[in-house]
């Protein structure tokens, strides 16, 4: 039996992010829809009902959300200036390097012996929405300050 422990063993990198401490990622997600799945289309010899499941259609989620400790330096600063740099700035708008800002990236699942089992590789990775998860109020002292960023991708092939 092959077992995956994706909550524990994962890893995920970013051309020029490559040792981001992650909490968690989410996505991308696939789901399938089934027509016909749910009721009998018929009946047959000895009262055996009959059914079919057909697949109507495809529902697919083409983002990523990343949640990681806040922080100004190293990694962190590599994703908020990489944000930065695709997103026109709010009051004064502009260009940015949006085109030329579009990455490639890994997600890596181990399995219980540290080995890799599945890769999924990324292609026109871009950054979405960031934002900061939590609260920094006064009450919650000792609690790490959190950020949340989504990535929007074009293209994911599973390797292994």
């Amino acid at each position: 039996m092959v077992q995956y422990l994706a909550n524990s063993k994962f890893y995920f990198e970013i051309d020029g992010v490559t040792s981001l401490t992650l909490k968690s990622i989410s996505g991308p997600e696939i789901e399938l829809e089934v027509a016909g799945g749910d009721a009998a289309i018929g009946v047959t010899k000895d009262a055996k009902t009959q059914t079919q499941a057909t697949i109507g259609g495809v529902k697919y989620n083409s983002t990523i959300a990343l949640t990681y400790v806040a922080g100004n330096e190293g990694e962190q600063k590599k994703l908020s200036d990489w944000y930065d740099d695709c997103h026109p700035d709010t009051f004064s708008g502009g260009g940015s390097k949006a085109m030329e800002g579009r990455k490639t990236g890994s997600l890596v699942i181990y399995n219980p012996d540290g080995k890799e089992a599945m890769r999924f590789n990324f292609t026109d990775l871009f950054p979405g929405a960031k934002k900061q998860v939590g609260s920094l109020s006064v009450d919650s002292g000792g609690q790490l300050a959190e950020d949340n960023i989504d990535l929007y991708f074009t293209q994911v092939i599973r390797k292994v």
